[in-house]
């Protein structure tokens, strides 16, 4: 089993930090505590809440919104946070969603939504069906939600993990259905995950944007 320890270093993880660092994990399902913990231990001292709540999955899932707390006039102002998402979905999205919605603590300033009116933009976008979504035009935010997506397939399935499960699930001992409950994530993020071009995929996700 490889465990999940931290960094020396006192410099805020990245993103690509983090899933290289989790893609060396065997053992499924990972706990978002776990990833929480790791963002803990790596420089980000952030409030952070997960709170279930009902939303209308069909058009929003879960919603992350960052703010300042000052414990009094002259203490440092802590960022927190309050995850959201749908207390009525089954543990895989919940699982899903609350570790996507973490990783936007990551982005950079330009992808959090700050106004009702960004808030209702983006779950129109999110909401519409791939074929009706075009990356070139919604957007920067609802396209870093996409990229969230895949973040999160990679950390809450892992590369050692996936690695492991590849030959099974490509001569048909195990399918999507079976990795979805070892793991524990919603089916659909199963086979992009499992699929050949996942590890260039997987490269790209930790290549630091100014060397892709």
């Amino acid at each position: 089993m490889h465990r999940i320890g931290p960094f020396l270093s006192v410099v805020k993880m990245k993103t690509q930090d983090l899933i290289l660092l989790f893609s060396k994990v065997e053992t499924l399902p990972v706990d978002v505590n776990d990833v929480l913990k790791c963002l803990r231990d790596n420089g980000h001292d952030d409030d952070i809440e997960f709170i279930g709540v009902d939303l209308d999955p069909e058009i929003l899932q879960g919603q992350i919104k960052i703010f300042w707390s000052h414990n009094g006039v002259y203490g440092e102002p802590t960022r927190c946070a309050n995850i959201y998402y749908h207390r009525g979905h089954e543990s895989d999205w919940q699982r899903f969603i609350a570790c996507k919605e973490l990783l936007h603590l990551l982005d950079s300033e330009l992808a959090h939504t700050k106004s009702q009116q960004d808030i209702d933009l983006l779950a129109e976008k999110i909401g519409l069906p791939p074929e009706m979504q075009d990356p070139t035009s919604d957007g920067f935010q609802a396209n870093v939600d996409r990229v969230a997506e895949w973040r999160a397939a990679a950390i809450l399935l892992p590369l050692a993990s996936r690695n492991l499960l590849h030959a099974a699930y490509k001569n048909g001992s195990i399918n999507a259905s079976d990795i979805a409950r070892l793991a524990d994530i919603p089916r659909r993020y199963v086979g992009l995950v499992m699929s050949d071009a996942w590890p260039g995929v997987h490269e790209i996700l930790t290549t630091p944007p100014e060397n892709v």
